[in-house]
């Protein structure tokens, strides 16, 4: 007795099943950008800052370039070592610009953070250790 191999079956359902996943996958993918489910998100601008130690308890940070910023406003510095923030309301308004941080009460070294509006969107961009 000859076992009889009849697969004609196989290949249609496969087919059926692999054009409907495409179809649904394409038409999820259409849907998403139709109704914004993507979304926009913001580059994010990366304004070049050296620091530099001048004394025991002071250091000046430099704009080095903008990065693609055209405005960089508000800038906070925190001493993440101690948890305060040392300096507000900093602003650089050309390249060269200078925020020069000279205090003995948290001049002592260790993790410090600048925080600035670039262009509207508040963005960490510099951080270090003095």
């Amino acid at each position: 007795m000859a076992l009889r191999k009849d697969e004609k079956g196989v290949s249609p359902v496969i087919g059926v099943i692999l054009m409907v996943a495409i179809t649904v996958i394409l038409a999820a993918v259409i849907a998403s950008f139709v109704f914004g489910l993507s979304g926009t998100v913001a580059k994010q601008k990366t304004p070049g800052i050296t620091a530099t130690r001048l004394n025991s308890t002071g250091f000046e940070l430099v704009l080095r370039d903008w990065g693609g910023a055209t405005n960089i406003t508000g800038c906070s510095l925190m001493n993440v070592t101690a948890g305060t923030n040392v300096l507000t309301g900093q602003s650089f308004t050309e390249v060269g610009g200078r925020i020069i941080y000279s205090n003995t009460t948290y001049g002592t070294p260790g993790l410090f953070r600048l925080t600035c509006d670039v262009d509207g969107n508040r963005q960490v961009v510099w951080e270090g250790r003095i």
